[in-house]
């Protein structure tokens, strides 16, 4: 991994969780993924870009395992630490977020089951879709993820980890989530999924 290519990951980490009010120390986090240290928000994002590089499916195991690395280490940054048991597993418990209520608990499994083979159908197309096809695509999991919300913490940080991934699989450019703006433009997209799209669009750099 190239030196342009670790700065947009630093800022990426920083920001995503900058959006949950998280503070990260960027040398660390740089230092971290030169090291390419296989834990915590680093080791997930790491891990999605391999997954990506050899074109490796989404899969409910690459879902959990994302979310489990990203929430192991949020204690270290002054989050509450996690229990075991809503690391790396759906959620049993009911969740709000912005005063509405995620999915029920026991349609959580079936709920991402069905995204995620939706997803893979147009994965294993490649090629044969436009690129902004794709963008829009991904606009809609992440989405529906939000909306079903499916572990106990980390659904944001763990949804645009995903995002990063996704992007790289189909051999588009990824964009980085905002803290700065997230109330004016990103929060507002979970009202409405075509909000969602334009705002991926309106970031995404297509190759010319």
């Amino acid at each position: 991994m190239n030196t342009q290519e670790i700065e947009f990951l630093v800022r990426f980490v920083c920001e995503s969780d900058a959006i949950e009010g998280i503070v990260d120390d960027p040398k660390l986090v740089r230092a971290q993924f030169e090291e390419e240290l296989s834990r915590g928000h680093v080791g997930a994002l790491l891990l999605l870009d391999e997954c990506a590089s050899q074109k490796t499916l989404l899969t409910p195991v690459l879902v959990k395992l994302t979310q489990s690395l990203i929430v192991a280490e949020q204690h270290e940054k002054g989050e509450r630490e996690l229990a075991e048991k809503y690391r790396g597993n759906w959620r049993d418990c009911d969740v709000w977020i912005g005063g509405r209520k995620g999915a029920s608990p026991e349609y959580v499994p079936s709920q991402m089951l069905a995204l995620i083979e939706r997803t893979v159908r147009w994965q294993a197309m490649g090629a044969e879709l436009p690129a902004a096809r794709k963008v829009a695509d991904i606009a809609q999991f992440h989405y529906e993820y939000e909306r079903i919300h499916p572990f106990a913490d980390g659904n944001g940080r763990s949804g645009r980890a995903l995002v990063y991934y996704l992007y790289r699989f189909a051999g588009l450019y990824p964009f980085i989530f905002t803290a700065s703006d997230r109330h004016e433009t990103y929060y507002r997209c979970f009202r409405d999924p075509a909000r969602m799209s334009e705002y991926f669009l309106e970031r995404t750099v297509f190759e010319v």
